[in-house]
């Protein structure tokens, strides 16, 4: 298989059909991740990996056997939340990958929610005043990476600037603690791709809520889409919560 430059990731855009994901989008827009492909010339699959997420797209049904490179860059995918939407992909990764396959679920949203901008405001005002709701600067950034439980919240943005630019985050401190943050894991033209998390310690006190509630208020300011997708049930009811409206519910894989 041929790695990709930033310059021809175009090429693969055909073979998204029927995957609507913000990663895989911001990946084919140069801003995460690596992508490879079967032929420049006349491609028939795609493997990228993106973060925590991996794509499999086109067919590989005509494939007769899995050679050196396209294992190689299977390998690649292991421990990720692998996307496809073709049989083929997931026939090949049972067979092959019998011992480590399994499937599960993920939760995807209609691009038209219905926020309420008052009752953003009044989610924020609900947290104890000991909680105070910060933005992500150039002060809170590193403190943000070296905690490993909050590094999402940056981590896939190669430097402070690119975040600064492109990115938008809010965590809630106490004591001077990193307690909840709601950040940008990722983004792409005119959206963001939401991540969200509290310190186990601190949950179901509505930091969560709040957070992400202030992360929305800041990109309706700046005509900013926050897509939100949800790994389990608890992350749905969050999401409605704040207006956001579950389409679907989708399979996924691991190796």
């Amino acid at each position: 298989m041929l790695e990709l430059a930033k310059n021809e990731l175009e090429i693969v855009r055909f073979l998204c059909s029927g995957i609507s994901n913000t990663v895989l989008f911001a990946n084919i827009e140069g801003k995460i991740g690596r992508t490879w492909i079967d032929s420049k010339k006349k491609p028939t699959y795609s493997v990228i990996t993106a973060g925590d997420f991996a794509f499999l797209l086109g067919s590989v049904e005509a494939l007769k056997e899995v050679d050196v490179s396209l294992r190689f860059v299977l390998e690649e995918c292991r421990r990720k939340i692998i996307i496809t939407n073709e049989f083929s992909w997931i026939s090949l990764l049972s067979q092959h990958y019998s011992d480590s396959f399994q499937k599960f679920n993920r939760y995807s949203f209609k691009k038209e929610p219905t926020f309420q901008v008052e009752q953003l405001e009044e989610n924020i005002k609900l947290i104890d005043t000991a909680f105070k709701i910060v933005p992500i600067d150039e002060h809170i950034y590193p403190l943000v990476l070296q905690d490993p439980f909050m590094a999402d919240c940056c981590c896939f943005f190669s430097s402070l600037e690119e975040f600064m630019q492109h990115g938008i985050g809010f965590v809630i401190i106490k004591d001077n603690q990193i307690i909840t943050g709601a950040s940008s894991y990722t983004y792409h033209e005119g959206c963001i791709e939401v991540t969200i998390g509290t310190h186990p310690l601190y949950r179901r006190q509505g930091l969560a809520l709040a957070c992400a509630s202030r992360l929305i208020l800041e990109c309706l300011s700046r005509n900013i889409y926050p897509n939100w997708d949800a790994a389990n049930i608890e992350s749905v009811a969050l999401a409605e919560k704040l207006g956001y409206k579950m389409e679907k519910e989708y399979e996924v894989y691991s190796i």
